[in-house]
């Protein structure tokens, strides 16, 4: 119902909002990507970008996304191994991830983030801001951005190097979640992190996290891809979610919450609950059949009469006018005096 409610915000929002017409910005949609689209079953071990096409690695082989399906393919590398390093100090422990910055090479470890200085020769690098300084744990995310910044996920947050200054990051500024996996750069200087609960992106210093099955097939993040159009493909151990950052103006998600409405909730004129037959699968939505529906109709009538007073739009003055014709229904249908609300 939480939906429902949101849909009817949104259009009152966007009734009140005459600008709002001409603002356009980008909305993320996820779209689940599972054994009904040719991968295997279960775990994707994981997901890059080869010629900007997504290639899946996973244990029955390569798997290439070709326009709306995915199908075996020769393409990348299936080996997922990281490469060892000789003369790391053993109380680094073990090498949980690595990438190339500035032709150095940096390699986070369980008990810290190392830098090549010299043939066989590291050293452990010691993250500090104005308001941090840490002996890094569970390094287990380095990525470069578009942006020329060295990021890394750990156990205690997470942080980017830029022009030979560290500025970091914790549960205060925002991040979700420290328990790291992976982290890939987008192409606008964005970057995704994976970790064991979800993933989130990091653009322009705000957090943007994506999890559960609103936007993951399951929850812990093996790996994730960004392509060139900047959607974000993140391997998990059930599948793989597909991150599209659309862009749009708020009429068009006023309209496409609206359609939603319609098509899930409209019974005989009534705004309801309704619930899905198989889990997660929205071709098995069923309505509900209740006599509580009556104050979900009345916001509906109501925020479509205020997107009717400001876009003078056809099918907003129907559907609040259905929405009164259904209310005072219950009024005639009913003994109690005034609209039945529950």
């Amino acid at each position: 119902m939480y939906r429902i409610l949101f849909a009817l915000a949104l259009i009152l929002h966007f009734s009140f909002e005459v600008c709002a017409q001409e603002t356009s910005f980008y909305q993320d949609v996820a779209l689940i990507n599972n054994i009904s689209v040719g991968l295997p079953q279960g775990n994707i071990d994981q997901t890059s970008i080869v010629d900007n096409i997504p290639i899946a690695t996973t244990s029955s082989g390569l798997y290439e996304w070709k326009g709306s399906k995915w199908i075996s393919s020769n393409k990348g590398n299936s080996s997922t191994a990281l490469p060892q390093y000789k003369g790391l100090p053993q109380e680094a422990g073990k090498v949980l991830s690595t990438t190339n910055y500035r032709n150095t090479t940096y390699v986070g470890c369980e008990n810290g983030l190392y830098i090549k200085i010299g043939n066989n020769k590291w050293k452990q690098e010691l993250p500090s801001d104005t308001n941090y300084s840490w002996a890094l744990k569970e390094v287990a995310a380095l990525t470069v951005d578009t942006k020329n910044r060295l990021w890394f996920g750990a156990k205690q947050g997470i942080g980017y190097l830029e022009n030979g200054k560290w500025t970091l990051f914790t549960g205060k500024e925002g991040v979700p979640y420290n328990h790291f996996t992976c982290a890939a750069p987008g192409p606008k200087g964005e970057v995704w992190f994976g970790t064991e609960i979800g993933a989130f992106r990091v653009e322009e210093n705000v957090f943007y996290y994506r999890a559960n099955r609103r936007w993951l097939p399951d929850n812990h993040v093996n790996s994730i891809a960004v392509d060139q159009d900047g959607t974000a493909w993140i391997a998990t151990r059930n599948g793989i979610a597909q991150i599209v950052s659309k862009k749009m103006t708020y009429p068009e998600k006023a309209a496409y919450f609206t359609k939603q409405v319609e098509e899930r909730h409209n019974r005989m004129g009534f705004i309801c609950q309704n619930h899905l037959t198989e889990q997660f699968n929205i071709n098995t939505s069923e309505l509900a059949i209740s006599d509580n529906d009556g104050q979900y109709t009345a916001m509906y009538g109501a925020a479509q009469a205020f997107r009717y007073a400001i876009t003078k739009d056809p099918e907003a003055r129907r559907l609040a006018n259905r929405s009164f014709y259904a209310l005072k229904w219950l009024v005639d249908i009913t003994h109690e005096p005034g609209f039945r609300q529950g």
